[in-house]
């Protein structure tokens, strides 16, 4: 097998676990997360919700500015390139890159369906938001270990974003 497809594969077998549990807590987030206390059902009270729970997602970009500017303290990356000799300065920028433009499709997400979700699924939110921090972490940690172990953690990340898009395109046509 060569390295391609023998990559692919690893990343599929990766991304299949992250699926698996996206799928689970979409399904069954209301009553895994039952102890959350919804918002008052307005337009006002659930938007408030939703953007409360941004803070995990910018709590882990806020790591990884953290990560970055440790290691701009050192003599290899002290000079602030782009592309330094510093491998873990160039993993916690890249980190810092996905998790920007992740934390964006999914503010935009959790807004929508705060407005578009039945009350009782709004803490679908919360567990978008939990989902969201081990999916960084184990983006950042994989990153760290083996470029191919970041698959996890981007899949879980990415696929509970693609679904709520998905959802939010199917209620937009309907």
């Amino acid at each position: 097998m060569n390295t391609l497809r023998r990559n692919q594969v690893l990343g599929m077998l990766g991304a299949a676990p992250a699926v698996a549990i996206a799928i689970v807590v979409w399904l069954y987030a209301p009553q895994i997360f039952a102890h959350v206390p919804l918002p008052a059902d307005d337009p006002g009270s659930r938007l408030a919700f939703a953007a409360q729970w941004l803070i995990i997602p910018g709590l882990t970009l806020l790591a990884g500015i953290f990560g970055a500017s440790r290691r701009g303290f050192y003599a290899d990356a002290i000079e602030g390139t782009r592309t330094p000799k510093s491998q873990s300065l160039e993993i916690n920028l890249r980190y810092n890159q996905n998790t920007t433009e992740q934390t964006l499709l999914a503010a935009i997400a959790w807004m929508a369906l705060a407005r578009m979700l039945p009350h009782e699924q709004l803490a679908l939110i919360p567990a978008l938001a939990v989902l969201f921090a081990i999916g960084r972490i184990t983006f950042w940690i994989g990153y760290a270990l083996h470029p191919m172990g970041r698959t996890f953690g981007i899949s879980l990340t990415v696929f509970p974003t693609i679904i709520a898009y998905a959802v939010l395109i199917w209620d937009f046509i309907q």
